[in-house]
């Protein structure tokens, strides 16, 4: 009987959360997404950024959508290719998703689809406020260059 319980659990535990998958794009841009009947949740390396679901596409390409991107995922051969439409860029951004390691290994590709539940409501925690800032301001006698 604890075996078959510690497995329940172990299943629930799994189909808990959504997949995480990681796409990289030109200029050594990367991203990984969480992709949810609802939302998805798409954290990178400038922060993150939560968007709701939109109509799918031709061929059920998923489209995630808020004031300032469009992301649909699913794209190309295998549904490998994402891309992504910001409002201030004029052509999409075209990422291609990276093998988790299991995969590498010869494990079966984990297919590009929404989980079959809500996002999580609860939001991500706040940056840390005492995480060192980048500023053009400089304390001292050093030389600022030529001028």
């Amino acid at each position: 009987m604890p075996l078959g319980t510690a497995l329940l659990l172990a299943g629930c535990a799994a189909l808990r959360d959504a997949p995480r998958l990681s796409y990289q794009c030109p200029n050594d841009l990367r991203f990984e997404v969480r992709l949810y009947e609802d939302m998805a949740m798409v954290e990178g390396q400038r922060g993150f950024a939560r968007l709701q679901r939109q109509p799918d596409g031709p061929n059920g390409v998923l489209r995630y959508r808020d004031e300032t991107l469009l992301a649909e995922f699913g794209l190309g051969l295998n549904g490998r290719l994402a891309a992504l439409h910001y409002a201030n860029i004029p052509e999409p951004v075209t990422c291609e998703r990276v093998p988790a390691r299991d995969e590498a290994l010869g494990a079966a590709a984990v297919p590009v689809r929404a989980a079959p539940r809500a996002g999580p409501t609860v939001p991500p925690p706040p940056p840390d406020p005492n995480a060192p800032v980048r500023t053009n301001i400089r304390f001292g006698d050093t030389s600022v260059g030529p001028g």
